[in-house]
């Protein structure tokens, strides 16, 4: 492993420290926030679908996954109509999906694409969630009472945005960091234990745009990397002060890929709307355009860097291999659609937005569909990210939670 690799591994699991199991994904993307899982004994034959071990309806609908820590599946959902649409946060056995507790939060984005968002964050006996409509909760792992909510909205002066906030709240030690998008405030960190604001983006005022950060160590820096609607920025984690910053919006500002470092000073960018993926070489306060590539257009959670190659998915539906230095596509495999994309020891599990869990295996520079099952459950768009946890696989459509056997068969 070199020693960037080890920087930023290093930074990642200080962040959920004294919770994390080599079987626990308890947060978006996995452990280290980058969509790869751990795991070992993975089943690699798909030639039968895995099993369904079980499949529950969810109390309200999510765009979200699942985060799994400690035995316990913790998921967000939301019901109800426009305004008076509500939020709850489950806790259930990762037995059968049966509940252990639910703490309803209040208020939830009712407006276009009005289902959950966020994917909650569990560390040391508490869960972090974002709502749609910027409220910042945490309440107890043990039985989901309440520790403390804030309006982040109201608290910075901050406008929602066309869809709604949809974040996953990044945990940096004592810090949880969050997106409200206020003048002087589009990036805050509040305090873990107690919601006070410890910092805010003096200077950067950039409204929230969908998208969850990363603690990075690029050019021997430790930073928080993260977009907003007009721009990639790089965070002092522990007082806020913007780093650099590059700008980066497309159609929408809608960026919901979380960044990943590909270099000891580069990192990768992806959006949708035909904007494309580019890297960014970072030094300092001086930041540069390395490579573009706008055919490369990831929408969402489609991207993985995994052996010194990038992965991503495209508008058009193809999973492109990319040769980070460079830009250049090494293979590209088309029909696997928009998708949300995990890596696993048995190959990448993408789930379309087609409703199609596949199976995908890497060779040399080739990827190729080994198996694949559709999603026969729940409704509306399949737009949720995959989990992986003690060799179950979870998956989330609307108002419904499945789970499938991915362990290896002796």
């Amino acid at each position: 492993m070199t020693a960037w690799k080890m920087s930023i591994g290093f930074c990642a699991g200080m962040l959920l420290a004294g919770s994390v199991t080599a079987t626990d994904w308890p947060q978006w993307r996995g452990p280290d926030r980058d969509g790869v899982s751990k795991e070992k004994g993975i089943l690699a034959d798909w030639s039968q679908p895995p099993k369904k071990l079980w499949q529950i309806t969810t109390p309200g609908a999510g765009y979200n996954g699942p985060a799994v820590a400690g035995g316990v599946v913790y998921i967000v959902g939301s019901s109800g109509k426009g305004k008076d649409r509500v939020g709850t946060l489950s806790a259930l056995k990762v037995s059968d999906g049966s509940k252990l507790w639910q703490y309803d939060y209040g208020q939830e984005w009712g407006g276009g694409y009005e289902f959950a968002r966020s994917t909650p964050t569990v560390a040391d006996g508490r869960v972090y969630l974002v709502s749609g409509v910027g409220n910042v909760i945490c309440v107890k792992t043990a039985d989901g009472q309440k520790v403390w909510s804030v309006d982040t909205l109201e608290r910075f002066k901050a406008k929602n945005i066309m869809w709604g906030i949809a974040e996953s709240p990044l945990l940096v030690g004592k810090l949880l960091i969050c997106h409200p998008g206020g003048p002087d405030a589009a990036v805050v960190a509040l305090d873990a234990a107690t919601g006070e604001t410890v910092w805010v983006t003096k200077g950067l005022s950039d409204a929230s745009a969908y998208h969850s950060p990363a603690l990075v160590t690029l050019d021997g820096r430790r930073q928080i990397v993260t977009q907003t609607a007009e721009n990639v920025v790089g965070l002092d984690p522990e007082t806020g002060t913007v780093l650099w910053k590059f700008a980066h919006k497309n159609k929408y500002a809608v960026h919901p890929n979380t960044v990943i470092v590909v270099a000891p000073n580069q990192v990768v960018v992806s959006s949708g709307y035909g904007y494309g993926t580019e890297c960014l070489q970072v030094s300092g306060s001086d930041v540069k355009r390395v490579w573009l590539d706008k055919e490369v257009d990831c929408h969402f959670q489609g991207m993985l860097l995994l052996d010194g190659k990038l992965y991503l998915t495209s508008s058009k539906g193809e999973l492109y291999t990319l040769e980070p230095a460079t830009g250049k596509v090494l293979s590209k495999l088309p029909g696997v659609g928009k998708a949300a994309l995990i890596n696993t020891e048995a190959g990448m599990v993408a789930y379309s937005e087609s409703g199609k869990i596949l199976l995908i295996q890497r060779k040399d520079d080739a990827c190729q569909v080994a198996g694949s099952f559709s999603v026969d459950f729940g409704q509306q768009q399949h737009w949720s990210q995959p989990v992986l946890s003690g060799g179950v696989l979870y998956v989330r459509h609307g108002d419904s939670l499945g789970a499938f056997d991915l362990k290896a068969k002796p």
